[in-house]
Parts: C-alpha cells; sequence; structure tokens
C-alpha cells in the first residue's frame, strides 16, 4: 500500500502557477467530498459553489458552473462574479494567505512568465494588482469570440497597466 499525502498549498501551487487542469478537477471533487456525499459528485461541489455566489451577494442561478477547471463549454460566469470572489477571497486571511502564493506573476513566473495561456476564441485574466496609490485591486478581463488573440491580450495588457499607472 502506498499512500501520498500533498498539502493545500502544494496542490495550489501547482494547479495555479501552472494552470494545471487535472489537479483543478481533483480540487473540484475534493471540494464535493467535503460535504459527505459519497460517491464525490460534480453537483455535489456545484452546491458548495452556489452556496459561496450566495455568500457573497450574488444570484447563482445567473451562472451555470460544469467543472473544476474551467474548460467546459457549459461554464458561463462573469467578471463580476470573479471579481467578487476575488474580493472575498482578499478580505479572508484563511484563503488569501494560501491563493496569493500559488497565483503566477505576470512577467515572473508560471503561466503568466511571458503570456497568459488561452483557449481558442477567448482571452481572460483575472487576479489582483497594486495600484499607484498603494491600493490592492482585484480585477477580471473576459474576452469571448476572439478572432485576434493578440488584440485581445493587447486589449488585457493595457487594463492591466492603466489600472497600476500613476
Amino acid at each position: 500500500v502506498c499512500t501520498r499525502f500533498h498539502t493545500m498549498d502544494q496542490v495550489l501551487h501547482k494547479m495555479m502557477k501552472e494552470s494545471d487542469n487535472l489537479y483543478a478537477e481533483s480540487m473540484y471533487y475534493q471540494i464535493a467530498a467535503s460535504t459527505g456525499n459519497r460517491p464525490a459528485s460534480a453537483k455535489s461541489a456545484r452546491n458548495v459553489e452556489r452556496q459561496l455566489i450566495r455568500k457573497i451577494g450574488l444570484n447563482p442561478s445567473k451562472y451555470k458552473l460544469a467543472d473544476g477547471s474551467g474548460l467546459s463549454l457549459y461554464n458561463y460566469l462573469s467578471a463580476e462574479l470573479e471579481t467578487m470572489m476575488l474580493r472575498y477571497a482578499f478580505r479572508n486571511d484563511n484563503i488569501k494567505e494560501h491563493l496569493i502564493h500559488a497565483l503566477p506573476i505576470a512577467g515572473v513566473d508560471g503561466t503568466l512568465k511571458k503570456r497568459m495561456g488561452t483557449l481558442t476564441g477567448i482571452i481572460s485574466l483575472a487576479g489582483y494588482c497594486k495600484a499607484a496609490n498603494g491600493h490592492d485591486l482585484c480585477f477580471s478581463i473576459i474576452n469571448n469570440g476572439i478572432m485576434h488573440g493578440n488584440n485581445a491580450r493587447n486589449f488585457a495588457d493595457k487594463v492591466c497597466t492603466l489600472l497600476c499607472q500613476p
């Protein structure tokens, strides 16, 4: 019998910095298992997501969440939801301390070392940045139906630059 154990930080690091979709799906089912429902199912994980969406003050019926990695074409969410989730995480030290260290840093490491990874026709970027006045900001940019990825990436870059410059 072989048993492996990974800390939450180890899993988050691989999942977030490297955008490992298998880790994201595994985390999704771990969340489902935490509900006590057996077997763990995507439905149980979605129920936890809906509870969190309600907790942050939004209506879960406005969104459709299908998987843990975000690769499903049946995921429908908004920049508002992503930003509210980021704000919730930032304001909760128990989440923030784990999440901040797992996020890729633009131009430094992970999926943002050279540039963002993308799906065909979709360019999105969400995270935190520090404004020139020292305030921490959370943001989300989602562009669907993209014909020219460079234009959308340049747009996201310009928005992030404007958020951070004096």
